[in-house]
């Protein structure tokens, strides 16, 4: 016979949190408590969530559910985990929701006897609204105890989505790459705006420029892979044009010259798994160093 689903507290009143929770329910979860220090923003929560869902403090959860997925900013995990188990918290699981903590975060309830572990989106989520279509079908890094991945798995299935295992050693690896992939992303578009403001192009003229080139590069990246998709001089040898970016670069802010370096840097190495030729590879890191 099929164990039943267990009832899930969702501890945090913020988009993640809402839109987990709401998800979870929608695929057959049995969601039936929001916790937040802020009781206004927890009510909110709870009514978007779902019905029926009663607002609680941390000391009452363990009397209503022994599976928690704790959606909260970094620093505020390991707190709650205090305060849980000091509420008698000590069977069933711990998931949260942050990529750049492991289980250890949840320590506390470790002791306590709770299996800990990990759900990470990797999403961005700005708006509740949004997070319930952004959060379906997406991957998920999941790391910690043996109960508390299959746990997190059995989640990620109801929000059909796919199961990245990462070891939780390694999970500031896995975080940096994420925050590449997205972050560092907005970085690179805000200096590509700035440069074209140096030809003097407006910053919105210049986003809507952009944004069919950016998309399609992307684009051409997932599909075939980033060597594959990598165009422009770098990948053509081209140590004239980049020495030409480089003057242009003087007039840009210090930040900007240096993360057009970085990236040429790295340009350069997929090149070269690209068959570039040494005379050409040594041609550009000459310019960049000779200019940066």
């Amino acid at each position: 016979m099929k164990e039943p689903d267990p009832l899930v507290a969702i501890v945090g009143a913020g988009a993640v949190a809402q839109a987990l929770g709401r998800l979870i329910r929608l695929g057959g979860g049995s969601v039936v408590a929001v916790a937040s220090r802020n009781r206004q923003r927890a009510e909110a929560a709870a009514r978007f969530i779902g019905p029926t869902l009663r607002v609680v403090s941390f000391g009452e959860l363990p009397n209503l559910v022994n599976h928690v997925v704790i959606a909260v900013k970094d620093e505020g995990i390991t707190p709650i985990a205090e305060e849980l188990a000091r509420a008698g918290m000590c069977t069933g699981a711990a998931l949260h929701t942050c990529g750049a903590k492991g289980p250890e975060a949840l320590s506390p309830l470790q002791k306590s006897g709770v299996a800990c572990g990990v759900l990470h989106p990797l999403q961005t989520v700005v708006a509740p609204d949004e997070g319930v279509n952004d959060l379906r079908g997406v991957t998920y890094g999941v790391a910690g105890d043996r109960l508390a991945v299959n746990w997190a798995e059995a989640l990620v299935e109801r929000l059909e989505g796919r199961v990245l295992r990462v070891a939780p050693e390694r999970l500031s690896s896995y975080h940096a790459g994420a925050v590449m992939a997205s972050n560092a992303l907005v970085a690179v578009i805000d200096a590509a705006v700035v440069l074209m403001g140096q030809a003097d192009v407006e910053r919105e003229a210049a986003l809507r420029a952009l944004e069919p080139l950016a998309r399609a590069s992307l684009e051409h990246v997932f599909a075939a892979g980033p060597s594959a998709a990598l165009t422009g001089p770098i990948v053509r040898g081209d140590a004239a044009t980049v020495a030409a970016h480089m003057d242009a670069l003087d007039e840009a802010p210090p930040t900007v010259t240096a993360l057009y370096v970085a990236a040429a840097r790295r340009l350069i190495e997929i090149a070269r798994d690209r068959d570039l030729s040494d005379a050409s590879v040594r041609a550009l890191e000459s310019v960049l160093h000779h200019q940066a």
